[in-house]
């Protein structure tokens, strides 16, 4: 069900959100739109980090335990997310878990509510949200590394 109806759709929000990545290099890691704003690295590893939170909270899929949610909440960007190989990492790691989750919810969960700390919703509901997430998050860092810069 999954990957007729809905992989397309996500797949086409993921290349746009790659496409705001294409040739980043390490340095624009640190770069802001404002002094207080999310940097690019920080934004980053707050997508993946929503994603791996979703699959827990929506997908049936535990959060690994290597894996802590340093970007999720009231938290301020310390400017710590500057590693582009570890970013590059984590976001694979992400994507590909949350696939994974995709792929192995049973068709009759995709419209069952879950109870979340952030909302009920059903599976199908939680990927739309999750691909507005992604995009809202995926234009911040096209627009930072198009305007902004070292702050």
């Amino acid at each position: 069900m999954f990957e007729q109806a809905l992989l397309p759709a996500l797949q086409t929000a993921r290349s746009r959100y790659m496409d705001a990545l294409d040739k980043l290099e390490a340095d624009q890691l640190s770069w802001k739109l404002a002094p207080g704003s999310n940097s690019v690295g920080f934004l980053i590893q707050h997508i993946a980090e929503v994603e791996y939170r979703f699959c827990a909270m929506f997908f049936q899929q535990p959060l690994p335990p290597e894996i802590t949610l340093a970007t999720i909440g009231p938290v301020k960007d310390e400017g710590i997310y500057t590693d582009l190989a570890a970013l590059h990492a984590i976001r694979e790691a992400s994507y590909t878990h949350l696939l994974q989750a995709l792929s192995s919810l049973p068709p009759e969960a995709w419209d069952v509510p879950c109870e979340a700390p952030i909302a009920t919703l059903t599976p199908r509901q939680a990927l739309g949200r999750l691909l507005y997430h992604m995009g809202y998050h995926g234009g911040q860092i096209g627009l930072i590394r198009k305007y902004g810069g070292k702050q």
